[in-house]
């Protein structure tokens, strides 16, 4: 059966987030103005993209496409750009059945019945390298890892044999001081248990500590924050149950009459150390930083919004770890409305200061005859927060331009906070083909000091990381 999306709710067939679909190398991309000498390494980027058509009711986050991988290679002022597929069990069984097998979002009732004992993981959500391995990752399974020059997929990583939860997921954290990554893995006993496994890997990528506990009830647990004594991991209000899987939607569903509850598990505690504290129901999925004070509360700081279709704002969370009351107190930080917020990670669970997010800013002008009609919730900036004060400095990406995700990149000597660069990419609207804009993290106003244009559009991608040459194994050719 030919593939065939027209008349799909997710992608009209002429908009800028239709299937990518192709795989691409292009070397000495064309950049406009200067990339900085210092710049060295890889910036990666993931998107959720689609080579067979899901069904008409599928979640329209498109979270259940297909990993699908970018690579831009920095070094000396040029860069090379590789993308690739993750070649999952799941990519390669509908390959060759040359049709869509696996059903709506995790929803195993609607999957085809030759794929019932397949792993169903589609590896489109996060990467990260710690201990020799780029990880891909999807909270609804075990990491894929895959070379982190070729992008050639390697397989399942278990470490070793030593994780034994069925997922892990997309948001672990990697403790700048001791280099261990914190991982955990939630229905880790299967769809629609209420299991939650935390691990400890330490820099080398060996599992050191392990913790198991229960949820009170089963919700997204997409993101996690670290402090130097604690995890502390957010259960979000929305749910779901075999009996809304049977009747073939996506699996989760919003309920705000349900509590946004968080765990707070002291870092090679047991399950008896975990605390649970709750708060009114907040959406959100992901999280910025947390903190220890001296006094005996955390603090914690992430984009959240209370309902389901509010603008987010940037909100801090402190929890009191020296009282016995089970609810946590919240404050607006922030007005500035992405969900994707990101930081210098050097300072990931220290004391720190900026966050870097995309807004919108419906003041700025947008051009919707040069950008073909398109627009709806444009991103038109990145801005820079002091999640002390509020105060914001902006970079305006253009009125025919979304930005999706950014990170954050040190500068080659840099020893303070927010010393580097922010990298992300502009979907532009009137060329329809993608960008990779580089601004000065300090001078965000004077605009991006260099542009990377590529030749076609890569879709709305999920999350993004740098890792510099140092970092990574020596490259001999990508």
């Amino acid at each position: 059966m030919a593939v065939d999306f027209r008349g799909h709710p997710m992608f009209p067939s002429t908009g800028f987030n239709a299937p990518t679909r192709f795989e691409a190398d292009i070397y000495d991309c064309e950049v406009w103005g200067k990339i900085p000498s210092d710049i060295d390494g890889t910036f990666y980027r993931i998107q959720c993209d689609f080579q067979y058509r899901p069904p008409q009711n599928e979640w329209p986050t498109g979270f259940n496409g297909d990993g699908h991988v970018s690579r831009f290679r920095f070094k000396d002022g040029n860069v090379n750009f590789r993308s690739r597929y993750v070649q999952t069990a799941r990519l390669q069984a509908e390959r060759e059945a040359h049709r869509r097998l696996y059903g709506v979002y995790r929803n195993h009732y609607t999957d085809d019945p030759s794929v019932a004992k397949l792993e169903r993981s589609a590896a489109n959500t996060h990467l990260y390298w710690h201990g020799g391995k780029l990880l891909v990752l999807k909270e609804d399974s075990l990491p894929w890892h895959i070379d982190p020059h070729t992008l050639e997929t390697r397989g399942i990583w278990t470490f070793n044999g030593r994780y034994t939860a069925t997922s892990m997921s997309a948001h672990p954290k990697i403790d700048p001081v001791t280099g261990e990554m914190i991982a955990y893995g939630y229905q880790a006993k299967g769809d629609l248990t209420n299991d939650v496994a935390v691990y400890t890997m330490n820099r080398h990528g060996d599992i050191t500590h392990e913790v198991w506990f229960k949820a009170p009830y089963v919700g997204i647990m997409h993101d996690c924050a670290i402090t130097q004594n604690y995890v502390l991991i957010p259960l979000v209000a929305r749910t779901t149950s075999d009996a809304r899987l049977k009747t073939g939607e996506p699996m989760w569903a919003w309920d705000g009459n349900l509590s946004t509850m968080v765990a707070v598990v002291p870092r090679g505690g047991t399950s008896k150390d975990v605390r649970w504290f709750k708060g009114p129901a907040r959406n959100t999925l992901h999280f910025l930083n947390a903190r220890d004070h001296k006094d005996g509360r955390i603090t914690m700081e992430l984009p959240t919004s209370s309902g389901e279709r509010d603008a987010s704002q940037i909100r801090r969370w402190t929890f009191n770890m020296n009282s016995k009351k089970d609810t946590f107190d919240e404050e607006v930080v922030s007005t500035a409305n992405g969900v994707l917020a990101r930081m210098d990670d050097r300072f990931l669970s220290l004391p720190y200061k900026y966050c870097y997010v995309g807004n919108r800013d419906p003041n700025l002008p947008f051009d919707k005859a040069r950008a073909g009609g398109m627009g709806g919730f444009v991103t038109n900036q990145y801005q820079r927060v002091d999640v002390n004060t509020g105060a914001t400095s902006s970079y305006f990406v253009g009125p025919v331009q979304s930005l999706q995700e950014s990170c954050f990149m040190p500068r080659k000597g840099g020893r303070a906070e927010g010393d580097g660069y922010l990298m992300g990419i502009a979907n532009n609207y009137e060329s329809m083909s993608s960008d990779l804009v580089i601004v000065d993290a300090q001078r965000l106003e004077e605009g991006a000091i260099a542009t990377v244009k590529l030749p076609f559009r890569l879709r709305g991608g999920t999350h993004t990381n740098w890792f510099g040459a140092d970092e990574l194994p020596s490259l001999v050719q990508a």
